[in-house]
This record gives structure tokens, sequence and C-alpha cells, in this order.
């Protein structure tokens, strides 16, 4: 039955052309997948080891030197006086910025900013345990509320750019909270004196037997340097408008010049209302729906799509757009999963992963700039203030010292 295909395949130009290609692979031959050896995985909590816990203050972790670091969890309790419900996206007031230290140098940093980003990239599938973990809404009345959030920097990203705990200098973990803690939700207040509390890290370790851990440092650390390219974030300055009280519903314009000098793969960009309230409040975290997003440079118009065009901004390697995390999401958070516009350099990774597609060097770039377009209804009583976001998704080098296990960025640009 099959030796009718087979024989018309044979007498094929394109059959042929494609069976004497290099690329060829039958993959029906056995034991030609790859496997990884055994390791021992496990979840260990790393308390803090200095600061304070507070609004607008800083603690650190040391991270254990237990073994590769595939995973790291920021777990931090919300504290009422009697009972109390919490917003959604509350985590926003609660996290300025995350820090990894490599010793006393930060290595790669995610700011609130960079997680909302990182979030609205997400499909549902990933997206579903940080939205009801950390994001969504606590309905219920309760005198403490547990919120967990992934910290996934770009060396998490890849099994291959795993940090090596046991090998690399001392690494830490330095947190920045909002000046925002007490903010609740429809019922309770927020205990002042105590509003976030129990802030620690669960740190998932993948450690190899002493065989393999010793064919691993030897084949990573044969040379002077260890070379890594991962990715990081790099937020750009924000731009404000201010429009009048009483002001009638107008379209509005707002442009970011970028002044980065990375190669970056990946914009995010959005806008919100910020003024009349707290600088970092969960409804501040609410962006608007953008017409038109430009990026210019050189003279050049290089991305310009409407609001209907940019649902179509993931592109995949099949030449069809995936959808994010925004089309199955809905309530509050699904304004900022959906109207956070990504500008992508490449094709989109799906959840596994995929290849460095694509970048753009901002180096030698004269007066980038990127420009929206947006609607805002009329002004109410008092001056409305309205933010534009930029966060840039760049890639970097990472060096490891193989004397000593020191970390440091080798290249940018």
């Amino acid at each position: 039955m099959t030796s009718i295909i087979n024989n018309s395949n044979a007498n094929s130009a394109l059959v042929n052309s494609l069976n004497d290609s290099e690329s060829k692979m039958l993959p029906d031959v056995y034991s030609t997948k790859k496997i990884y050896p055994a390791a021992a995985s496990c979840y260990v909590r790393t308390d803090l080891s200095s600061g304070t816990v507070g609004a607008s203050k800083t603690i650190t972790f040391n991270l254990m030197k237990y073994g590769i670091a595939q995973q790291i969890l920021l777990s931090y309790t919300k504290n009422f006086s009697t009972t109390g419900k919490v917003r959604q996206n509350d985590l926003y007031n609660i996290i300025e910025r995350v820090e990894l230290l490599s010793s006393s140098k930060v290595i790669s940093t995610l700011t609130h900013d960079d997680l909302m980003a990182q979030f609205s990239d997400l499909d549902t599938a990933q997206y579903a345990p940080i939205a009801d973990s950390a994001l969504d809404a606590r309905t219920t009345n309760a005198t403490a509320h547990t919120f967990v959030v992934p910290l996934v920097f770009g060396f998490m990203k890849d099994i291959n750019t795993n940090l090596n705990l046991q090998f690399n200098e001392q690494m830490s973990i330095r947190v920045k909270f909002g000046s925002n803690l007490t903010e609740a939700g429809s019922a309770g207040v927020v205990d002042t004196t105590t509003p976030i509390s129990d802030v620690f890290l669960k740190m998932r370790y993948k450690a190899y037997n002493e065989k393999d851990f010793a064919q691993i440092v030897s084949e990573n650390y044969n040379r002077p340097e260890l070379n890594q390219m991962v990715t990081a974030f790099y937020d750009e300055s924000s731009a404000t408008d201010k429009y009048a009280a009483n002001a009638a519903a107008a379209t509005r314009k707002l442009k970011v010049e970028l002044k980065n000098t990375d190669c970056v793969n990946d914009f995010y960009v959005y806008v919100r209302r910020i003024s009349g309230k707290a600088a970092y409040t969960s409804d501040d975290f609410q962006p608007i729906a953008l017409n038109k997003v430009t990026f210019s440079a050189s003279g050049q118009e290089i991305y310009n799509l409407e609001l209907q065009e940019q649902t179509y901004g993931r592109l995949c390697e099949n030449g069809f757009s995936v959808a994010t995390a925004s089309n199955s999401i809905t309530g509050l958070a699904n304004s900022w999963l959906k109207n956070t516009v990504k500008i992508q350099s490449g094709l989109w990774e799906y959840s596994g992963g995929g290849a460095q597609s694509n970048t753009i060097s901002l180096r030698e770039l004269n007066n980038p700039v990127i420009e929206v377009e947006f609607n805002t209804d009329t002004i109410g009583t008092s001056d409305e203030t309205y933010e534009m976001v930029v966060v840039e998704d760049c890639v970097k080098i990472f060096s490891t010292t193989s004397s000593n296990g020191r970390l440091n960025l080798a290249l940018s640009n």
C-alpha cells in the first residue's frame, strides 16, 4: 500500500532534493534523542540576610550554594488590621525592583514595569499560575493574604544558562519595596505597622552527582572565561503629559526618545493615567488602548501598527501570529495584558523557548523614537497626567571568570 507513495516520491525532483540535503535526519533511528543525566532537585527556603521589610526599604537574600538555580519564587504576606480584600495587580505596589547581584555588583534587574512586560508576553498556560498566586484579586476577607511571584531573570530562561551557584562566587537577591504598601481593596484596612511580613525565597536547586558535576566544571570552565548569552531588561525614562481639568475628549500623543545603545530583541510599550492617586496604586497599572504605535530612527519608519494590527505583532515561524493570555483572561488584568504593545525584532519563541532569532542594535541609530497615539475621555475636575513607559528586552553576553566564579557583563552592544 505504501509502495505507490514511495515510488511516486522517488520520481519527484523536490523530494529527491530534500533527501539529498545535509539537513535530513531519520526520526525513527533508535537512541538518537539526547537524554539528561539523573540529578537531585529540591526546594529550599531562603530567609533574608539583611535589611528591613517596609515602604521604600530594601532587603537582601544571600543565595545558598546548593547547586544550579532553576527557579526563584518570592513569597510575602499582606496583613490587615481586621479582615480585608486585596485588589487585582497589587503586586506592582509591593515590588519596586528586584536585583540579582554577583558579590556586590548588580548583574540583572527586574522592575515592576519589567514584570508587567514579562507577564504580558506569556501564553494562557504560563500566565495562569501567576494570576492565581500573584495578580488576581483576593475577594475573600482575611487577616492575611499570601502572594508568590516567580523571579525569572534572563539566566532562568534556558537550561543552558541557569546559574551554577555551586561554582559562582557569592550571589544574592536584593528586593526594593514600593512606597505604597497599604493599599487594600473593596474592604478592610491594611495593618499600617506591619503591612508586609514573612518575606522569603523558595529556590529550586538541581544537583548532579560528583562525576557529572566534575564534567560540568571541566567542560564549562576549562578556559579563562565562560561566556553566556542571556537577556536582561532596560527601562527607558518615561514620558508624561498633563491635561487640564474639564478638557474635552481628544486624541493625544506621547513619545519616548530611546537613550539605550544596547541590542534590543523586543520593546514593550504602554500608557497609563497616574494623576490623582499615589504613584503606583493598582488602578494606575491599567494601561489604555493605543490607537497607533510608531517606531522610527535615522529618518526611517521601522514599525507602525494600529490598534487592530497590533494583534498580529507576535509573529511565529509558520507565518501566523500567536495570542497571549490577553485573549482568554477577563477583568482588570486583561487591560494591561492586552494594551501592552510588543514590538519584536524576531520571531515569537513559543512556550518552550526558541533560538535567538533577531535583534536591533541601537548603537548607531540616529534619534530612535517610539511614539504612541491614544484617546482620552473628558478630563475630570482636576488635571490628569498620563505616563508612557518603554521597556526593552536586550540580549547580553555575561562572562564567568573561571578562577574565582565571578560573573560580569561582557558585551551588550
